[in-house]
């Protein structure tokens, strides 16, 4: 259960966050120092949320090459609004392609919010033995009450026992042979209730007082991230 505290803290970082996020992804885009000796055997595609870009991983790419990942992806999806699906054949291309940079080596992916279900269908495209692991951050496992009053296909396919998701967890909350992981805060003021963001036969991490946006940029949320990259201890 939430309480007046945790609430209260995630209300007002929210507020920060979301206008954090609003000025990362306008703002123009910066190169990423290239490192003396790219690791390429650890690569790692991150994958943004509806409505953002792939700014809003900035922060994160400093700290998984300093952690060792690499060759490291970010993605914009496009078309914007366009169905989980369609995403997920774009994905699987991203997919192959960092396949082929590293070596051979699987990839892991680290997604955000909606990221993470386009994340999942590109999981049951390409299958197991190009993925080693998925990392999710607040992304509705199982829909948000929130996505019903809007007409958008992707936010179709997010509402609760939609007929995409049910399908999706239909083959998806028993062995996947790839380890899922989900990261989410009992306070995110977008994934209603909270614990939709909870996965069967997946590896769930709870945080408290953070909001939609506000997990994203949290340290402990990459730091919880690079431990679950990392095989350790996740909880």
């Amino acid at each position: 259960m939430a309480d007046v505290g945790h609430l209260a803290r995630a209300f007002l970082s929210e507020i920060v966050h979301f206008n954090q996020a609003v000025l990362t992804m306008v703002a123009p885009a910066r190169r990423h120092p290239a490192a003396a000796a790219r690791v390429t055997t650890r690569p790692v595609l991150l994958i943004h949320g509806i409505l953002c870009n792939h700014s809003v991983w900035n922060a994160w790419l400093l700290r998984l090459e300093a952690a060792g990942f690499g060759p490291l992806h970010v993605v914009d999806l496009e078309p914007l609004l366009a169905d989980i699906e369609t995403h997920a054949v774009r994905i699987e291309q991203d997919l192959r392609a960092l396949f082929r940079e590293s070596g051979g080596h699987a990839v892991n992916i680290v997604a955000h919010s909606m990221g993470g279900l386009v994340a999942r269908a590109a999981l049951r495209r390409v299958g197991p033995g190009m993925i080693e692991r998925i990392v999710t951050i607040a992304t509705p496992h199982h829909g948000s009450v929130l996505a019903r009053p809007f007409g958008w296909q992707p936010l179709r396919q997010l509402c609760p026992q939609s007929p995409w998701l049910r399908r999706l967890n239909a083959c998806q909350e028993r062995d996947t042979g790839t380890t899922i992981t989900s990261i989410y805060s009992l306070e995110d003021n977008l994934v209603v209730p909270a614990r939709s963001a909870a996965l069967a036969n997946a590896q769930s991490i709870e945080l408290r007082g953070m909001g939609h946006l506000g997990i994203l940029f949290s340290p402990e949320t990459i730091d919880r991230t690079l431990a679950a990259l990392a095989g350790g201890m996740t909880s």
